[in-house]
């Protein structure tokens, strides 16, 4: 049912461990995993192996994270796709909810999200003292926009991005817009998902979203993140500051925030005004 796509740059071998038991210890086994290493080394092939999984090594005409998840999902021909990155791991439980979800849901859905654990570290710019802070990532209750209005999913993404970690999509839907945009180095998650649902600016034929109440993983939001402008991804090629200026001037080329011009006509005045409020999130 599922290829598990992980893309892996320089990730610590405690973290893929605990990736990669989280994907063997899953109560639903209809799945095979791709593994596509941004930084190849004979050491990780062997790891990744050693769990039965496929290995690849990122082609140098694929970019950033976007590029891995490409080149795996390409290797694969599964008819729904499950993300999850390297320094993350799922609950035993994951895979069986979105299969659940899934089966649950109308054929034009063609994104699924769970919701994370987490932990954010943050390092101090001046003084590099590191803090923690612990939340769940991904839910928004007591918002039922997504609720009422699933194919107007990408007003919503705005300011509701899903973690790849816990997100499944449809292959058919991904394959159709291209899959990841490899300009990206940030944000090329949520930007795919945005396409996959449609622009209804644009009125393109709109696909559903779900949003699964269910904490199925933990996320990973470390220091060394690229979130956090680190350097635990090939976004690191050049200055950080600049690719968060530049991939965030791309975002809003391509996706321009709404307007109250652009208001649907079945969004109530008061649901528009709450989701509007997120979009500069």
């Amino acid at each position: 049912m599922f290829d598990v796509i992980i893309p892996i740059y320089n990730v610590e071998e405690r973290l893929l461990i605990q990736c990669f038991e989280s994907v063997l210890s899953q109560t639903f086994t209809d799945y095979k995993v791709w593994v596509c290493d941004g930084k190849p080394s004979e050491e990780t092939k062997r790891l990744v192996e050693s769990y039965g999984f496929n290995y690849l090594e990122q082609d140098e005409n694929r970019k950033r994270v976007g590029g891995a998840r490409n080149q795996a999902v390409a290797c694969g021909e599964a008819p729904y796709l499950a993300f999850l990155d390297g320094d993350d791991w799922w609950y035993d439980y994951h895979l069986e909810e979105m299969s659940k979800a899934i089966k649950e849901s109308d054929n034009d859905v063609a994104v699924w999200s769970a919701v994370c654990d987490a932990i954010y570290r943050i390092q101090s710019a001046k003084t590099e003292e590191t803090y923690e802070m612990e939340r769940v990532y991904g839910w928004y209750e007591p918002n039922d926009f997504i609720k009422n209005h699933p194919k107007l999913a990408y007003y919503w993404f705005f300011g509701h991005p899903p973690a790849p970690t816990t997100t499944s999509v449809r292959r058919d839907a991904f394959e159709e817009v291209g899959g990841f945009d490899e300009r990206f180095s940030i944000l090329e998650d949520t930007e795919c998902w945005m396409r996959m649902c449609g622009d209804p600016r644009k009125k393109e034929e709109l696909k559903g979203y779900v949003l699964v109440p269910q904490i199925s993983g933990f996320h990973t939001i470390g220091i060394n993140n690229t979130t956090n402008r680190g350097s635990q991804s090939p976004a690191f090629e050049s200055d950080i500051e600049t690719i968060f200026s530049e991939n965030s001037d791309l975002f809003q080329l391509i996706h321009p925030f709404p307007t109250d011009e652009d208001k649907p006509a079945e969004v109530s005045e008061q649901e528009w005004k709450e989701l509007s409020k997120t979009f500069a999130g």
